[in-house]
């Protein structure tokens, strides 16, 4: 049958063996032993402490039911009672006085089976759940605080999973549940054991990076090792998006680079700026120098230049007064021989400005004509054989035998360049020779005519030498190897300038050899063709025909220098033609318009109207000339490239340079009339002061409006209004360099002029414009003086017509 434990009744107090009342002290729970009734038996200190006694009292023999509160001994009583009626242990928990215990009763029986008994173990659970409550609010707290970091925040694991992410990562990455680290991330590494949260793990050791993800994020991640609450080893690895900071500093350092290479840039362009101005300071300091030397050479130049000038502009004068104050006829042919070497002395000196002048302004050009070397080069020497015998020199011309007979060229400049250094070798050479050498820079096979051929041209000399620090100073201009030889030699110093300037538009290059003290040799090349003997000998043979013979004729010569009118009268008187000499080119119009001529001279620079505005005037059919087709023929000084065009475009048949060469005067003449039939005027030898062009032609003005005198006294008005103002406008526009309105307004005072009769005033017009569109300066400046005048005549002529015309004299 079963056994059946049948509680105790109360019993008195009974004491414990040593060895058990020491295992009770010894425990730090609350431990006592206790009747069925409720009285304790025995108890350790940690009991006494839990039921709050007073000092002084025990916990044995008294009841723990008087020691509860009521409801917890009730409690206490029915677990109490439960253990005792079931004969086993009963464990409990309760609150009492905000402790919170947990009580193990546990029922002892004696031998009989009785339980008479129990022991009561109680445990103050108190602090450790105040500290499970703590440690739950400071996780909640962390918990809160990572969700609300703004920044992902996730725990990673050594199997690489992420057990914890907050609500920043998994709004970004989405939830990492079930998912590896690197699908979670979406990592495009390849190697995990090389990422800094493994590394971290792997060496125990907090780390730092940044990391980009696929979409172009970056974040700072600080990955820190540490263990979880349940003892297992993670890294919590806190990210700061600093996508905004990493694009502002990326912003920063592009910005920084730019400002950097702008800095950089704007050095070198400093760097570059003072490099220029360096040099330019430099260019400048050499321009100056060079300047000053230019202006001391100028001025060594203009002095020596006035020497020669001078010198046998003496001795045409000197000569000249000899010759007229003597009978004797050889004396007198002596005196004029010497007048006429001067005058070519004269004329040499002019020409080597006037040649160095046009080649500076590309105003030269070569001819290209078919011409016998040999005896072309033959005439050069002559020219010097008297100059070489005085001072027993030996003159000699050596030419290769494979240098052709004909060549094509330009005669008169290659006589030219060996002329001057012929005339320097001779001048500079006191005893010995000066000998010219002629030869093919290759050696010449067969040629044909038109072959191109390069002949090399050398004069050697036997004399002074030239030092080697002045040998690159003798081909400047107005410079000669030293001032003494201008001293002691003469010359003009553009002689060797010229020289160079020539071959080298002769496709050449002027080079000098010289030892001082033993001689020079100068030498150049030229880039000729292979010219046509025959040719060359129809050309001699139609040189050696006479002047063609003209048979009388009536001239108009129009020319304001009256020694120019003196030679070319003389010349036509001379040929048995009748001459009429007028002064301008307004005064040539009218005497057209008057009689008839077979031919004109006409000067180009003329006072009132040039030769090249009268001749557009004759050529126009409206001019009142009687033969608008009548031949004209041009004589001038100019001779740069483009005057002749110049001149055949505004309507001349040919022109003739000065000074006037007779057989060149002549043929000219005979090939601009070409058999024009004579008609010979009775006419005066000279017309100048004694018949001069009417200054106003009101009647030719009247016919012009259709004899309409109102309309010409309206005419009249608006000349008297517009013409002062126009001229003043005028004035301003000249003086303010304003050409194009200069010459507007000078166009429209020549119309109104011509248009109220004023014919002087008109021709000064349109010398104006001409010369506002050629911005000749210097010569419109004169003319604008003899505009202001004829205006203030033409004004006050006018202003005097319509005074008559309004205040009619009484009829008788």
């Amino acid at each position: 049958m079963p056994f059946k434990k049948n509680p105790a009744r109360p019993t008195s107090y009974v004491a414990l063996d040593e060895t058990s009342k020491a295992l009770m002290d010894s425990s730090v729970e609350s431990a006592f032993v206790m009747d069925v009734s409720g009285y304790v038996l025995a108890a350790n200190d940690a009991a006494a402490r839990l039921f709050d006694l007073k000092p002084g009292q025990t916990l044995q023999r008294s009841n723990i039911y008087d020691l509860l509160p009521a409801d917890a001994a009730d409690s206490r009583r029915a677990k109490i009672e439960e253990a005792i009626r079931n004969a086993r242990s009963v464990r409990f928990e309760e609150e009492i006085g905000g402790r919170s215990l947990v009580h193990s009763i546990v029922p002892v029986a004696n031998p009989w089976g009785e339980v008479n008994r129990l022991a009561v173990h109680t445990l103050d659970l108190t602090k450790l759940r105040r500290s499970d409550e703590d440690l739950r609010r400071e996780q909640q707290r962390q918990i809160f605080f990572m969700e609300s970091l703004p920044g992902i925040v996730y725990h990673l694991y050594p199997d690489q999973t992420i057990r914890y992410a907050n609500r920043y990562f998994r709004r970004y990455f989405g939830s990492p549940k079930n998912r590896q680290c690197r699908e979670a991330l979406n990592c495009s590494g390849e190697d995990c054991g090389m990422c800094p949260p493994m590394q971290a793990m792997n060496t125990d050791r907090a780390m730092e990076w940044d990391w980009t993800d696929d979409k172009g994020r970056t974040f700072h991640l600080q990955c820190s090792p540490m263990t979880d609450s349940a003892g297992e080893r993670m890294i919590m690895v806190l990210g700061i998006d600093i996508t905004a900071r990493q694009h502002a500093e990326d912003a920063l350092k592009r910005a920084r680079d730019k400002l950097e290479d702008r800095v950089r840039q704007r050095t070198l362009e400093l760097e570059k700026a003072n490099m220029e101005l360096t040099s330019k300071s430099q260019r400048l300091v050499a321009a100056m120098e060079k300047a000053d030397a230019a202006t001391r050479a100028k001025s060594s130049f203009l002095a020596n230049m006035s020497h020669e000038i001078r010198t046998p502009l003496n001795a045409v004068l000197g000569m000249s007064e000899l010759a007229l104050s003597i009978d004797d006829k050889e004396r007198k042919d002596r005196y004029l021989h010497r007048v006429m070497e001067a005058g070519s002395s004269l004329l040499s000196v002019i020409n080597d400005i006037l040649d160095f002048s046009k080649i500076e302004a590309s105003k030269l050009s070569l001819e290209s004509i078919e011409f016998a070397l040999r005896p072309t080069l033959e005439a050069a020497l002559d020219l010097h054989l008297i100059a070489a015998e005085e001072k027993g020199l030996e003159l000699v011309a050596n030419v290769a035998d494979d240098v052709p007979e004909a060549l094509v060229g330009d005669p008169s400049r290659l006589r030219q360049v060996l002329n001057n250094l012929v005339a320097n070798a001779i001048k500079f050479t006191e005893t010995g020779s000066v000998t010219v050498n002629v030869r093919p820079i290759s050696p010449a096979g067969i040629l044909t005519p038109g072959d191109p051929i390069t002949l090399e041209f050398s004069v050697a000399d036997t004399g002074v030498g030239i030092p080697e620090d002045k040998r690159k100073d003798i081909f400047q201009s107005f410079l000669q190897a030293d001032d003494s030889i201008t001293r002691k030699y003469g010359g003009t110093g553009l002689g060797l300038a010229i020289c160079q300037l020539l071959v080298e538009l002769m496709g050449g290059e002027l080079s000098l050899q010289s030892e001082e003290g033993r001689g020079s040799t100068f030498s150049f090349t030229s880039d000729l063709k292979v010219g046509d003997p025959a040719a060359v000998e129809r050309e001699r043979l139609e040189a050696e025909v006479p002047a063609p013979s003209i048979p009388p004729m009536a001239v108009l010569l129009a020319d304001d220098n009256p020694l120019n009118r003196e030679l070319a009268g003389t010349l036509l008187t001379e040929q048995g033609h009748r001459v009429l000499a007028v002064n301008n080119g307004i005064e040539a119009l009218n005497a057209l318009r008057e009689s008839p001529f077979d031919l004109v001279l006409m000067d180009i620079q003329m006072p009132i109207m040039d030769g090249i505005s009268a001749t557009r005037a004759i050529r126009d059919p409206n001019s009142g000339a009687l033969d608008p087709n009548i031949p004209i023929v041009a004589l001038t000084a100019h001779a740069l490239k483009g005057d002749r065009e110049r001149f055949l475009e505004a309507g001349m048949n040919d022109y003739i340079g000065k000074p006037i060469k007779m057989r060149d005067f002549y043929n000219t003449i005979a090939r601009a009339i070409n058999g024009r039939p004579a008609a010979i005027p009775t006419l005066n030898e000279e017309r100048g002061q004694n018949a001069p062009a009417k200054p106003f032609d009101r009647a030719s003005a009247l016919e012009m409006l259709g004899g309409k005198r109102d309309l010409l006294a309206r005419m009249d008005e608006i000349f008297l209004r517009d013409v002062p103002g126009d001229l003043d406008e005028l004035v301003e526009r000249f003086h303010t360099g304003d050409w194009t309105n200069a010459k507007r307004l000078a166009h429209s005072i020549k119309g109104a002029a011509r248009t109220v009769g004023a014919r002087r005033l008109g021709a000064i017009a349109e010398q104006m414009e001409y010369l506002c569109r050629q911005k000749d300066s210097s010569s419109a400046e004169k003319e604008l003086k003899i505009l202001e005048s004829d205006v203030r005549s033409a004004l006050n002529y006018i202003a005097s017509v319509q005074e008559q015309a309004a205040n009619p004299l009484p009829e008788r």
